[in-house]
């Protein structure tokens, strides 16, 4: 059996920590937008079911199941296409920002 600490020894700290320090508030700020788009998808989720139920097909169903499979399948694709617009305007509106930020960092 091979030895971890043999196999990864190279991959071991020497103690020259060159690694910058997180701050608290750039992980609160990071950890409040992921929760806040959490939640908007979430809403955009349910607000784009609730937009699929309210639209009736005209179809001719051989099989009340075959009804409610169609019915709930097409909801939960308007839901899940209204989330995945929602969660890709926010993320266009927050990496914009930070794609500048980060050209005139390099810019100096």
């Amino acid at each position: 059996m091979p030895d971890v600490f043999e196999t990864f020894a190279h991959r071991v700290d020497d103690g020259a920590d060159t690694s910058e320090t997180i701050e608290p508030a750039r992980v609160a700020v990071g950890a409040s937008i992921s929760l806040g788009l959490m939640v908007l998808t979430g809403i955009a989720f349910v607000l784009g079911f609730w937009t699929g139920t309210q639209n009736e097909h005209d179809l001719a169903y051989d099989h009340l199941v075959w009804e409610g499979i169609i019915k709930v399948g097409f909801a939960t694709l308007c839901g899940l296409l209204a989330a995945a617009v929602v969660l890709a305007l926010a993320m266009i509106a927050i990496g914009v920002p930070w794609v500048r930020r980060q050209r005139d960092a390099r810019r100096r």
